[in-house]
């Protein structure tokens, strides 16, 4: 029985007053004081604490307390064998099947590979943005060289979730980067350097700030999903959220490089693209590659999580699903920017865009609030530098005209108010 701290207080009292001074009558009292006679059961177990049985003239006192303690409902019946494995059924299995090593070194190394590749052509081509695609695949490297590892230490569920959170959200870089890369598509082909209301560094900067919510929203669920029961449906939910609001924002931002081309295709009828920037399909079609393969891969999370970890749903006990349509799909989606490498394109003046300040307010916004700043347009420095005021060149005097004849520097003037 499950009893309050007054409740128990009041127990412990009325059996202490009853020790000494024992009721005559036999009367059943309360706070289980029993007859001698009667037979009474006491259950052993760990979330009981048991007195001492107390035996006076006519009565026997039994105190059986239940203090419902947590205790641990996992106990495993077959012990792992030497990476770690042990059946679905087991409670502390952390995988539902036998997972691969070798795939999961295989995939890790094509990321490698691809990684790579990015690497050298954004440094052949002078594309700084590329840094962003350089995360997401670097990401996906790690998340299966990661799994590599886990699968010979199944029992550590601290690998397991970080290889299964890098899996989860290395995509949402990619993503990221589709966004930059029609953003520059717009600033360089387009003359008048914008779809409709919106610019190229406020298209890039709203996506890209979107896409920012989604990956928040699912690493939060992602975090929760690797609790248990409630928790666990509940990050769930949370993550399928994210996943959605993820596609969601896919399906307006191709709204917009639908519009694109309708307006390039418009440009060329009417001969106002130059040569040299005729090349705009080859971009926008692997864009459209890119964020279908993205696409793939969140219908097949969709439909994992909506549909359980029931037997009902073969999906979680089947390591090729995750291979098939979450790994291929994103290799995809990363490998087609190498055929088609936006730094090869997007060259000369044009292809400078004006920045979109989410760098600056990620970065120097930090630095200020941890009390420097690593950009050195945010120093004080910086500031005063460009308070100066330059001297017109009326204001020159020949050697012979006195100092206390000169006019005063405008520069002096401003120094000397802001001091």
């Amino acid at each position: 029985m499950r009893l309050s701290i007054s409740g128990l207080f009041f127990l412990m009292v009325s059996a202490t007053v009853a020790q000494a001074s024992p009721v005559q009558t036999a009367v059943p009292q309360p706070g289980g004081v029993l007859p001698r006679d009667a037979a009474t059961t006491t259950a052993t177990s760990p979330e009981t604490t048991t007195a001492p049985t107390t035996t006076t003239n006519d009565f026997e006192f039994h105190l059986s307390l239940s203090l419902d303690l947590p205790s641990n409902t996992c106990t495993p019946t077959i012990a792992p064998d030497k990476y770690g494995w042990v059946p679905a059924s087991e409670c502390d299995a952390l995988y539902l099947y036998y997972p691969s090593f070798g795939a999961a070194v295989a995939v890790a190394l094509i990321f490698g590979i691809l990684t790579m590749a990015h690497f050298i052509q954004a440094t052949m081509y002078k594309a700084g943005f590329a840094w962003v695609i350089l995360m997401g695949v670097s990401w996906e490297t790690v998340a299966y060289a990661t799994r590599a590892f886990s699968t010979r230490n199944q029992q550590n569920d601290t690998i397991v979730t970080v290889a299964q959170m890098f899996i989860l959200l290395a995509p949402l870089w990619v993503n990221a980067f589709d966004y930059m890369v029609l953003a520059r598509m717009i600033h360089f082909f387009v003359p008048e350097r914008r779809i409709g209301m919106f610019k190229p560094s406020s298209l890039a900067k709203i996506f890209v700030c979107l896409d920012f919510v989604s990956f928040i929203i699912q690493m939060i669920g992602g975090f929760m999903a690797t609790g248990t029961d409630q928790q666990q449906m509940n990050g769930i939910h949370l993550y399928m959220g994210g996943i959605g609001i993820q596609e969601f924002f896919i399906v307006c931002f191709l709204v917009l490089a639908v519009q694109f081309q309708r307006l390039m295709l418009k440009l060329e009828r009417a001969g106002r693209l130059p040569v040299e920037k005729q090349n705009w399909r080859r971009l926008l079609y692997a864009l459209y590659g890119s964020l279908l393969a993205i696409t793939v891969r969140i219908i097949y999370r969709l439909v994992e999580f909506s549909a359980g970890y029931g037997d009902s749903n073969p999906i979680p006990y089947h390591e090729w699903y995750m291979y098939v349509f979450d790994g291929i799909p994103m290799a995809l989606a990363i490998v087609v920017w190498n055929f088609a490498p936006p730094g090869a394109v997007l060259q000369g003046p044009d292809a400078k865009m004006p920045s979109s300040g989410i760098g600056k307010w990620l970065f120097c916004n930090g630095c200020i609030c941890c009390g420097g700043c690593c950009c050195r347009s945010c120093r004080k420095p910086g500031k005063s530098k460009r308070d100066m005021q330059r001297l017109p060149d009326h204001d020159a005097y020949e050697e012979d005209v006195p100092l206390h004849n000169r006019e005063p520097s405008p520069y002096r003037d401003t120094y000397s108010v802001r001091r």
